[in-house]
């Protein structure tokens, strides 16, 4: 069992005292070691649009806001819980906002690889979810931290995820996720390359993981459902990985810069139009 002082909770809602907050400090509260609870409500954070001119790989972001605080907090943390609600079957979209200013997290890659973390994602009603559940694991994985564990809440009215069992329950089973040693195995079919559950067909058995961009076939042998998967064209799985992924877009930026008269040129025939 791990132990661990600092826990934050990352709570991408805008509601105060909703499921979302109510899960964090659940789960919080079952850790044994009784570790400090700080939290942000992403939805409150002044944090702006990427500009994507990829600054922030090599000095400071323009944007003066309260992206680096939340990042701090993360890289800081010994451990982290995100919590977002289902909004019209997505995430919501504070989770996202923050994830658009990325890469930055290619810098500090030491800091968050492998921190534990578990996602959890609220939902009104019953497989209303949609693809929420994802986006919050895709916060957790494009970050660099380990997802220790994953679920779903279903909790109509604010309160509900600790006055039903269902809540409860889960928020005792993502507690002992986090601080135990072993990685986590989702149950069912997986992904071979990062253990992801989500998957797009693309053909009749073409598959394309869309929590690390693995492609691969599927098959069932057996009466068993078998997937093979190949390693995506850039990778994020592994701590080497994602520092060369930083430095590949590093790269990126500078042929970019030495390409960018070509392209100027290559676009004015597109300049103007009208906008609403």
């Amino acid at each position: 069992m791990t132990e661990m002082k600092n826990l934050l909770g990352i709570i991408g809602s805008p509601r105060k005292m909703g499921n979302c907050e109510l899960m964090v400090k659940e789960i919080a509260a079952a850790i044994p070691g009784s570790p400090k609870l700080s939290m942000v409500r992403l939805a409150e954070k002044d944090i702006r649009p990427c500009k994507a001119c990829y600054r922030c790989l090599t000095g400071d972001c323009p944007h003066q806001d309260d992206f680096p605080v939340v990042l701090r907090a993360i890289m800081e943390a010994d451990a982290v819980v995100v919590a977002a609600p289902a909004y019209l079957r997505g995430t919501h979209s504070s989770l996202q906002r923050f994830l658009d200013r990325g890469l930055q997290a290619y810098r500090h890659v030491d800091s968050l690889y492998g921190k534990p973390a578990v996602a959890v994602a609220t939902a009104g009603v019953r497989d209303g979810e949609g693809s929420a559940l994802l986006g919050v694991e895709n916060f957790i994985r494009q970050l660099g931290l380990s997802l220790k564990g994953r679920a779903v809440v279903h909790a109509t009215f604010p309160g509900d995820a600790i006055v039903f069992e269902e809540g409860r329950s889960t928020a005792l089973l993502l507690a002992a996720a986090l601080v135990s040693p072993e990685d986590y195995v989702p149950e069912g079919v997986s992904c071979p390359e990062c253990k992801g559950t989500y998957f797009e067909f693309r053909g009749r058995t073409a598959m394309y993981c869309l929590s690390c961009g693995g492609t691969g076939t599927f098959s069932v042998i057996n009466g068993k459902a078998r997937l093979e998967i190949d390693p995506p064209a850039h990778s994020w799985r592994k701590k080497e990985d994602m520092a060369l992924h930083g430095k590949w877009l590093i790269g990126q930026r500078g042929e970019f810069l030495r390409q960018r008269e070509r392209l100027k040129e290559a676009v004015k025939p597109y300049l103007g139009g009208e906008f609403i």
